[in-house]
């Protein structure tokens, strides 16, 4: 019987690291500052007619880019970087390298995450909309 109250004592002491660690992980939080995003537009006259496709909109901080990944799913970022937005760092996206790099600092972001990539001086993520299709043509980007 000790046995089994030591056992529930570590298994719940295993649980409690682990909530931990999840807790934790809520620094990843875009530094951006929060403004209010709803659009719709019409990809038939974007370069989000086809996979792969991104285009750049007004809106957000420093406006915002929306990535096509398939057929469904895109994803949208504010340009800020959440690095140095306040001296106007903005991101572009490089097609070469599928990603996104401030024209100010240089930190570079994955494409389908918004995270940074290793070695910037980025820390925290872009800040991120929901982007969906509302029907086959016209694309809803919101928050």
């Amino acid at each position: 019987m000790h046995y089994m109250k030591h056992l529930s004592i570590k298994i719940s002491y295993v649980y409690c690291i682990i909530a931990l660690i999840f807790i934790s992980c809520k620094g990843d939080v875009s530094t951006i500052p929060y403004t209010r995003v709803n659009f719709t537009a019409p990809i038939y006259s974007t370069n989000l007619i086809h996979v792969g496709g991104y285009e750049y909109f007004t809106g957000g901080i420093s406006g915002i880019i929306v990535y096509r990944v398939d057929m469904t799913n895109f994803c949208a970022y504010d340009r800020a970087c959440p690095y140095d937005w306040s001296d106007d760092g903005y991101v572009i996206y490089d097609p070469a390298t599928l990603q996104l790099e401030c024209q100010v600092c240089g930190s570079t972001f994955n494409v389908l995450n918004g995270y940074p990539m290793e070695n910037t001086k980025a820390k925290t993520p872009l800040r991120s909309y929901q982007a969906r299709l509302i029907n086959d043509m016209t694309l809803h980007v919101y928050n």
